[in-house]
This record gives structure tokens, sequence and C-alpha cells, in this order.
């Protein structure tokens, strides 16, 4: 089941949204992208909806905090390059990461970071 399934978000929008994150935003090592679409989805169940609603977002902040603490704790980091070592912006290196299994090594950061996202949102108040 995806996050967006999860949420009971019916549009199409998230994964559109989100499609630049891969790599550490469009391949450049930066935020792990499984890291930001998940500060996301943090704000999609909690976020304010009225823009001056400072209480909301104080909230909003607190809990992306705490995420990006267990983040790091399980991942040693919340950067792309430092999680999987490789710069992505270099077809070189892309490459021999792909040949080595870098995908499902990567998929295996997104799932576990889906499950811990769930466990989270489950547990907000």
């Amino acid at each position: 089941m995806s996050l967006k399934e999860y949420l009971g978000i019916e549009d199409s929008i998230v994964p559109k949204l989100a499609t630049g994150f891969g790599g550490g935003i469009g391949r450049k090592g930066s935020l792990c992208g499984a890291f930001t679409g998940s500060i996301m989805a943090i704000g999609m169940k909690q976020g304010r909806t009225d823009p001056k609603d400072k209480e909301a977002v104080s909230k909003v902040y607190a809990k992306c905090q705490e995420f990006w603490n267990q983040f790091e704790k399980e991942f040693g980091s919340t950067l792309c390059y430092n999680i999987i070592g490789v710069r992505l912006d270099n077809e070189e290196e892309r490459q021999k990461w792909l040949a080595s299994g870098g995908m499902e090594k990567c998929a295996k950061v997104v799932e576990r970071t889906a499950q811990m996202l769930c466990d989270f949102v489950n547990e907000m108040k």
C-alpha cells in the first residue's frame, strides 16, 4: 500500500509533486527523497489549513523534527549522498551504483522509511 492510499488521498497530485525527490532531489545527493516525502506526508496529516495558524505550524515543525531525529538514527543521515555514498549526478558513478544493486538498496531505504512513517503517523496527536 502506498502512503497516498494509507492517508486516503485519491488525487494523483502526490506522485507528480514527489517526482523530483529521487536521488536527493533530482540526483543531487541532498535530502533523501523518502525523507522529504515523509515530511510532506506529516504536513498532509496534520498541517495547517489557515496560513495564519501559528499553533498548527509549531506542532508540525515539532513533528518534523521528531521524524528527522528518527530518520537520522536509522540511516545515519538525512542526506542521500551520505546514505548511499554515491554521486548520482555523475553518470559513471550512477551506472556503477545501478550495476551493484543500488536501486534495490535504495528501495529498502524507501520501504523502511514508509514503515517508520506509518508508525509515526499512527502515533501523531
